[in-house]
């Protein structure tokens, strides 16, 4: 992906390329974030980080995305139809690249919509310089540390059988009693967590600023919010 693909506005400058990018976010961020001050490119980004979740989810056997979806149903109360197990059953190796299609295609609302709520954070309640553009591009750069751990966790979840497995906080922290702050740290993901604390340093730069902390504080909100409330309701 070139800078004019991307809209740069001055190409006659060199640029690191997509996969340069994609090095930079897990050894150099600060470097990647300044340089995305200025050239905002997201479209590499976002393809990328599409690819590498849909490889993530096609690597898992059709039968454990089954059970997975399967025992969702059940705790919501409405167990999956004879028919559609039958559907699934008749499809066969084709159901790995029907999923894989479709993370494919819908992956990329992750980054579009958590840059919304970025913007909003940043641009109106803060008051810090920066575009959506910006922004965006900051966050399909930092997501693609969690569309990696889909690939890197895949073997995880087909050992242990679960789609839905993370390496959590919770991970670290075996000698807590089973209980709310257990199932607290289990819900928060640490390659989300990871992303969301690059977004607020990549947020820290796009506005010229020093010191990413209170960047970072108002980010974790957004993960650290749902894990809270979800914990409420698990157990």
């Amino acid at each position: 992906m070139n800078a004019m693909e991307e809209g740069d506005t001055n190409p006659e400058v060199q640029s690191p390329g997509l996969f340069s990018r994609y090095v930079q976010v897990f050894f150099s961020p600060d470097d990647l974030f300044q340089g995305l001050r200025t050239r905002p490119y997201w479209v590499g980004a976002v393809l990328l980080g599409s690819g590498l979740a849909a490889v993530g989810a096609m690597l898992l056997p059709p039968d454990i995305m089954l059970a997975t979806v399967r025992e969702q149903a059940l705790a919501s109360g409405q167990p999956l139809p004879p028919e559609f197990e039958g559907l699934v059953d008749d499809l066969g190796g084709v159901v790995r690249y029907i999923i894989g299609a479709a993370t494919f295609v819908f992956w990329p609302l992750i980054p579009v919509v958590s840059a919304g709520v970025v913007t909003v954070i940043f641009t109106f309640l803060i008051g810090h310089e920066g575009t959506y553009k910006q922004y965006l591009a900051v966050v399909a750069h930092a997501h693609l540390v969690t569309a990696t751990a889909a690939v890197l966790v895949a073997p995880l979840r087909i050992a242990m059988e679960d789609a839905q497995v993370l390496i959590s906080l919770g991970s670290f922290a075996p000698f807590l009693e089973p209980g709310y702050l257990l199932r607290f740290l289990s819900l928060l993901d640490l390659f989300g967590i990871w992303a969301w604390l690059l977004v607020g340093l990549g947020a820290a730069r796009i506005a010229r600023k020093k010191s990413w902390a209170v960047g970072c504080v108002f980010v974790l909100m957004i993960p650290v919010v749902p894990a809270a409330v979800g914990a409420l309701f698990t157990g």
